[in-house]
């Protein structure tokens, strides 16, 4: 199989290819402008880096979040075009464990956390090797020290310096491929803008 993987759930987006479950190629996008430009031809530029066309594509495998809402959307809405151009099935597996699942981890507890937003973080509890079934809580970034401390777990996020990365796809499940005209992204909450549109209608 040759995979493209992307992940975009943070202010800085990954790509990975991959090929017989090794990483060919991987590149991260310069942080900022939620990656609305420079992220589809990053994915172009690392394809033509190794020789693989669109056309070798097997399977595309896209972090589903929750974070940026529109890091979150662009990544989904390339994923989906090509998976829907080139007819192959597109997997989506959460992000919070890519900040695990990306790096050389010893066995044990971690508590991945990315911001939120608004004070909060994304917080999930996994045990590695094993992160399925690994849900996420939002909650007020002051009490993250304590959740990790009463779950015995590491913290580990982009404010310990570990990100999401699209190549710990290869470490993960991904489940049955999803429906591409129906799946969206987690974002995790409502955007400000929607919060303030339910507010003015209130």
């Amino acid at each position: 199989m040759t995979v493209l993987a992307l992940d975009a759930s943070t202010a800085r987006a990954t790509v990975a290819v991959i090929r017989s479950a090794t990483i060919a190629a991987e590149v991260t996008v310069a942080e900022r402008s939620e990656h609305v430009e420079p992220l589809l031809p990053a994915v172009l530029a690392l394809l033509a880096t190794v020789s693989v066309p669109l056309s070798d594509l097997t399977a595309i495998v896209c972090g589903a979040g929750p974070g940026t809402f529109t890091g979150l959307r662009t990544a989904a809405s390339i994923a989906k075009g090509l998976a829907m151009g080139l007819e192959i099935p597109l997997f989506a597996v959460a992000s919070l464990p890519l900040i695990v699942a990306a790096q050389s981890r010893q066995p044990g507890r971690y508590l991945a956390v990315l911001d939120a937003g608004r004070g909060d973080r994304f917080a999930s509890l996994m045990n590695w090797p094993c992160a399925e079934g690994a849900g996420y809580i939002l909650a007020p970034a002051a009490q993250v020290a304590a959740l990790a401390a009463e779950a015995h777990a590491t913290i580990v996020g982009p404010e310990t310096g570990v990100w999401p990365h699209a190549r710990g796809v290869i470490h993960l499940a991904w489940g049955p491929p999803v429906d591409l005209a129906s799946w969206e992204p987690d974002y995790g909450r409502s955007s400000a803008a929607e919060d303030r549109r339910r507010e003015a209608t209130r």
